[in-house]
């Protein structure tokens, strides 16, 4: 009684035994790495100026579902205490840049208005 070896087959054709690994794979620190532009920034407090950003809180509540990534929200329907949905799962409180672990609630969507509101001259 003899035995034979059998090959290995699969559709038909035969399976070939690679005992070669690839070394044309470079590893991350030698691959080419994007150039992107840096952030301009002020040279000092002094060059800045200071703002107001006038919102809109919508007055019904809305779902934490329903808010989609980086839209504003806030926990109260007046708006303030805004904060940022940043995945499913995090949010960010804009005060203090603070992440907060988020299952689930309800929250008052709020949207910055890029229409300032006009100083009505006094009589």
């Amino acid at each position: 009684m003899t035995m034979e070896t059998l090959e290995a087959t699969s559709n038909g054709t035969k399976a070939v035994v690679k005992t070669e690994e690839k070394t044309d794979i470079k590893p991350k620190s030698q691959r080419a790495k994007r150039v992107l532009p840096t952030l301009p920034s002020a040279a000092s407090v002094a060059d800045m100026n200071q703002v107001e950003y006038s919102g809109l809180a919508d007055r019904t509540a809305v779902g934490w579902d329903s808010l989609k990534n980086y839209e504003m929200f806030s926990l109260s329907a007046d708006g303030s205490f805004p904060m940022m949905k940043v995945s499913r799962s995090k949010a960010v409180r804009l005060a203090d840049r603070q992440v907060i672990m988020v299952g689930g609630g309800v929250c008052f969507r709020v949207s910055l208005s890029n229409h300032p509101t006009q100083n009505k001259p006094q009589s």
